[in-house]
């Protein structure tokens, strides 16, 4: 538990540390006009891009967004994830929830990023039309992880028992199945939010997510692509903020979430 506990504090104050940091940053170090690909120094620690702006100043609000759009996207799937897969459990109908976990079947085999691309093409570039993608491709495998467990905790015997006596059904759910599914299903949704990283930096490393004159790690990388090694410093900082926010996650979900 101490050792939880350390974890915890340790990322809240990394948190704060880059607040501060970005804060004092912005108002105070960073000054008038910049060079391009100005290498890191004491007046722009992560160095400048191809256009003279401040790669720190760029990566702070890039990792800002990345938080909002992982928490946007794990609350909605795991919430229509749950709604979804309850309302398919409690259908009485079997051709009606045959068709349904079919068509989620066929869902699941098929490549999650390659349908994501393909609908986002429709859509439009844009972060918010990213983010509606990536909610949309990750609840089917929700409500179908939700649908099994259900299913599973229906056979035991105080399901039976309670319909017995007299309890309806909705109560069942709510009162009785949810919450033994409830810890279950959070660790797999919690599990899952590298995944959703990964889909946000793939999609906006192709270009499809944040436009410009926003930043995103995705398009910092595509960027720094071409000065891999002229100018380091334009990809290599993205990357450990990228690591700094997965210690992030991992310590702040094991011990509020799981």
């Amino acid at each position: 538990m101490n050792k939880s506990i350390f974890k915890i504090k340790f990322s809240f104050l990394l948190s704060l540390l880059l607040i501060i940091l970005y804060v004092v940053y912005s108002l105070v170090i960073v000054g008038g006009t910049n060079k391009n690909l100005e290498p890191p120094s004491i007046s722009h620690w992560f160095g400048t891009d191809l256009t003279g702006y401040d790669v720190f100043i760029k990566s702070i609000n890039a990792f800002g967004l990345e938080v909002l759009t992982l928490l946007v996207v794990f609350t909605a799937i795991y919430f229509f994830g749950l709604f979804f897969g309850m309302i398919l459990s409690y259908f009485s109908k079997a051709w009606i929830r045959e068709l349904l976990l079919n068509l989620i079947h066929y869902w699941v085999t098929l490549p999650v990023l390659l349908i994501a691309l393909f609908i986002i093409v429709l859509l439009g570039a844009g972060q918010m039309n990213a983010t509606f993608v990536m909610i949309f491709v990750f609840i089917p495998t929700q409500a179908l992880y939700v649908y099994n467990q259900l299913e599973t905790v229906k056979k035991n015997d105080f399901f039976v028992a309670k319909k017995s006596y007299g309890f309806t059904k909705a109560y069942i759910y709510i009162n009785h199945l949810f919450p033994n599914i409830k810890s279950n299903f959070t660790n797999y949704t919690v599990a899952r939010m590298p995944e959703i990283i990964m889909m946000n930096l793939a999609l906006n490393f192709l270009g499809l997510g944040v436009q410009p004159p926003a930043n995103s790690f995705g398009r910092m990388l595509f960027d720094g692509l071409s000065f891999m090694f002229s100018a380091w410093w334009m990809w290599i900082f993205v990357i450990l903020l990228i690591l700094i926010l997965y210690i992030l996650i991992q310590n702040i979900t094991r011990r509020f979430i799981l």
